[in-house]
């Protein structure tokens, strides 16, 4: 089935997809690169997380920096997933969860281990799906249009990093698909990231 971005509009039941263009250029081993992806029409999930995959790989291709790299993938997910109102990150500093980069409204700058989604997910190390987070116990409400939620946890071994958090307006819009194409994409940053410090 197809997916609908936000850009999108519904033609003959298939939703059509406006191009979304992202221009980046480094500097890698003293030349420029380039990277220019653009979203294509009606994708299905699976190959929409492909292309991601391919498209995060060339993106943090040859940096290192943990933050530059959130900024970045935080930036690409936001903009590509349908349906979102809020993604980024949250690091582990001294046993709680610091807010890192993000898209969205302002958030919450510290939740504790086993508060809310985000650091229930975090205790137990497990990605969690929240069709509904008015139904979670202890959700804490950063942005009051948030309806549904899915949160990975960002692993360095048996080491946890932080997590990666995903808002949506859209009540159930996460489902296993979205978790495995998530971990695919969580595993890509976490390889291209340097995570040996406290961000």
């Amino acid at each position: 089935m197809p997916w609908r971005h936000r850009d999108s509009t519904e033609v003959h039941g298939r939703f059509l997809c406006e191009p979304l263009w992202i221009l980046c250029l480094s500097v890698v081993n003293q030349r420029i690169m380039t990277f220019q992806t653009a979203e294509s029409s009606s994708t299905a999930k699976s190959e929409l997380y492909d292309q991601l995959a391919a498209q995060i790989s060339s993106l943090l291709a040859g940096e290192r920096d943990l933050i530059s790299n959130a900024a970045n993938f935080a930036s690409l997910i936001f903009h590509s997933l349908p349906d979102l109102n809020w993604a980024g990150f949250y690091f582990l500093k001294n046993d709680e969860l610091v807010l890192g980069p993000f898209q969205g409204r302002p958030a919450c700058v510290r939740i504790a281990l086993g508060q809310g989604v985000c650091g229930t997910a975090a205790l137990k190390r497990v990605t969690t799906i929240v069709p509904n987070v008015h139904e979670f116990p202890g959700h804490i409400a950063c942005d009051s249009a948030s309806n549904s939620e899915i949160v990975i946890p960002l692993m360095k071994g048996e080491r946890l990093i932080g997590v990666l958090d995903l808002d949506s307006p859209v009540i159930g819009r996460f489902d296993d698909e979205d978790a495995a194409g998530l971990n695919r994409l969580v595993s890509i940053f976490v390889e291209a990231s340097a995570t040996g410090f406290a961000p």
